[in-house]
């Protein structure tokens, strides 16, 4: 008769506690009432995947938890399952950095355990055949992916042999849909578990009647609720009083080990159906029809996540192509594993679909890499133009000595902004959507965004209300000139002002220095008749330090008619005649100044997006702008221009007197 091996596991994945309040409460709630019940049922078998960050709090916070987990592992009742060491969305990695948080984790169990893992647990189970070589270049036999990726008719209760140009791993399939159901009893699960079971091996006639094996992963959230509600000793005794002829408590190396059954399946690249699902659009759950959703169709959903990807792929290609002290170039490698952290780019089981407290910390993780770097040989300062993001066109990367800026041609804006320091990407801004917001921006945010806005939709603008966006912040800009030994980029567009159907040129022209960046604009009137209109460039600081709930980080002055006047950036603002004005993050001691060639009005607010969790309806923060914009009257006849400049300033590190 065949027997189901039941092998259950507990994936966490987390890479940040961010205070010790959290990890305590982690600890309270599920690793220490877990490995307490595991220690008190010798029969009861588990298996565990937890990040290395996790492994170091635990050890340095209670290490006796890591002995009972080595006792009971020396026992052959647990088994600790490897990974990425910071819980990485590995096919997003160069096969380096892939066998190298590998090699890392399994370092980290081997001495905190005594024994090496044979077996990968994947962040939102990103699955690409490539895969297969790295791991089992790093020794790996097995990896749990989530049943949605394989193929119905394969899926049989039997691990899985993937292989890929001459090298194999094996599958072990986590049934998300055989999970307990919430406020459903172990009896129950175990029907559900046992009624699928039969099924496979009715249905199975080639297989016949040999053992099956079913995974059931469980995120801290679930494991938490299950412990509470006694689930796992039920769990226990409903087994060995109803099927313990034919479920048996096992952990996924000893199923493998023992199973004489294998099926051959090819895993097309995807992810697990519980993130695949709000891929297709922004914060909406889809049906999915199929398995073919990857990691790069979500993050081509979450513009965010790409950005840091992008980010991430550049610093890799730094790390990897340098030269000089290599204990520098190893520390700086670590900077970067740690920055890729899967909940930077993916999201949490039960949290925000993508995180942007994830996101600032792995930009600083990876400037801290790139910093490292620049020490490694002589830096110089350059301009470069390449397609960074992978998107057609040529942006434009500044990597200056205090800081580094990049353009994109859409909008011709500033779109990435890290100072050389531990303070994140004060360009990482989200965009309103109406679901959510009330409000759709229908433009990325970014740094020198640039509007023309009719009277009546600069009056919405400057109230904080929606309005349709200006006529420059969605265009193309098209390169005029590029000089990267002078530091100097000249765009320009051209657009119609929507109701008299007027033609405006705009040229832009951005000069970058070691100090900052100097960005002057010339405006013409290219139709026929007079124009008048207002024009607005807009500048939003993401949120870069999560430590506080408000934007308290960020302070603003403002030279205001020659008097210097401090403003909250709690509410909104609008000020005329504004000489010049900056902001001071204090959290990072950063100065940013802003000074136009002429007075203009100055329009400040706040801006906090709101999202759901996963597996909540109810919204709650996710992300906080600070957004400022200047604005100048248009008055010009046909065929005349104006010009106007902006000087940005920007002081690491320095206290203003």
């Amino acid at each position: 008769m065949a027997i189901l091996n039941l092998c259950l596991e507990f994936y966490s994945g987390t890479t940040n506690f961010n205070n010790n309040s959290e990890y305590k409460s982690a600890y309270d709630s599920y690793f220490k009432p877990l490995v307490s019940f595991l220690y008190a049922n010798p029969d009861f078998k588990f298996s565990f995947y937890l990040s290395g960050p996790e492994f170091e709090f635990i050890r340095k916070k209670n290490p006796e938890l890591i002995e009972i987990l080595k006792q009971l592992v020396n026992r052959k009742q647990v088994e600790i399952i490897g990974g990425g060491f910071y819980n990485p969305v590995f096919p997003l990695l160069f096969p380096m950095d892939r066998s190298g948080q590998v090699e890392m984790l399994s370092s980290v169990i081997r001495k905190s355990i005594g024994k090496r893992p044979r077996g990968v647990c994947l962040c939102a189970s990103a699955w690409d055949p490539s895969l297969v070589t790295s791991f089992e270049t790093c020794g790996m036999e097995y990896v749990v992916l989530d049943s949605s990726l394989i193929q119905k008719e394969k899926d049989l209760f039997l691990p899985i042999v993937m292989a890929d140009r001459g090298k194999s791993i094996k599958i072990i399939a986590a049934h998300s849909d055989l999970l307990p159901k919430e406020d459903e009893s172990a009896e129950d699960s175990l029907l559900r578990i046992k009624k699928a079971f039969d099924k496979i091996i009715k249905n199975d006639s080639v297989n016949g009647d040999v053992d099956r094996t079913v995974s059931l992963l469980f995120h801290k959230n679930e494991i938490a609720c299950l412990l509470k509600n006694k689930w796992f000793e039920q769990l226990l005794k409903v087994i060995s009083e109803k099927y313990s002829e034919t479920i048996k408590l096992s952990v996924p190396g000893v199923a493998l080990k023992n199973s004489n059954a294998f099926i051959q399946s090819y895993i097309h690249s995807g992810i697990s159906a519980d993130i695949a699902k709000w891929a297709k659009a922004p914060y909406q759950e889809s049906e999915l029809k199929d398995s073919s959703i990857n990691i790069y169709d979500f993050m081509q959903t979450y513009k965010r996540s790409q950005a840091l990807y992008n980010r991430m792929i550049f610093v890799s290609l730094l790390v990897n192509q340098c030269h000089g002290d290599k204990m520098r170039k190893k520390t700086a490698r670590e900077y970067l594993w740690a920055a890729q952290a899967g909940e930077a780019y993916v999201c949490k089981a039960s949290g925000i679909l993508v995180s942007s407290q994830e996101r600032q910390i792995a930009y600083r993780k990876l400037t801290d890499a790139e910093k490292l770097v620049r020490e490694c040989e002589e830096f110089k300062e350059s301009i470069s133009s390449f397609d960074y993001n992978c998107d057609g066109f040529k942006e434009y990367v500044c990597r200056m000595d205090k800081f580094n800026a990049c353009i994109k041609p859409k909008g011709g804006a500033i779109f990435e902004l890290d100072v050389m320091k531990e303070s994140g990407n004060y360009a990482d801004n989200m965009s309103r959507i109406t679901p959510m917001d009330k409000c759709d921006d229908n433009y990325e945010k970014g740094l020198f965004v640039d509007h023309m806005f009719e009277n009546d939709q600069y009056e919405n603008y400057i109230n904080g209300r929606p309005c349709k966006n200006g006529v420059f912040s969605g265009n193309i800009y098209k390169e005029v000139s590029f000089s990267s030994q002078k530091h100097e980029i000249c765009l320009e567009t051209n657009s119609k002002f929507p109701d008299l159907n007027q033609t405006i040129n705009l040229k832009k022209k951005y000069i970058v220095t070691t100090n900052g960046i100097m960005v002057q604009y010339i405006i013409k009137n290219t139709s026929p008749i007079a124009l008048k209109a207002k024009f607005v460039v807009e500048s939003n600081f993401a949120q870069t330090c999560f430590n506080k709930d408000s934007f308290s980080s960020y302070k603003i002055e403002v030279v205001n008619d020659n008097q210097l006047e401090n403003k909250t950036p709690e509410n909104l603002e609008f000020m005329r005649n504004v000489d010049a004005f900056q902001i001071v993050d204090s959290d990072n001691n950063v100065t940013f100044t802003f000074e136009p060639n002429e007075t203009a009005n100055l329009v400040t607010y706040p801006i906090v997006f709101m999202r759901k969790k996963t597996d909540s309806t109810d919204l709650e923060p996710a992300g906080r702008t600070l957004s400022l914009s200047l604005a100048w009257d248009v008055d010009l006849a046909a065929g005349m221009e104006m010009e106007k400049t902006i000087n940005l300033a920007i002081v690491p590190g320095k206290k203003r007197k």
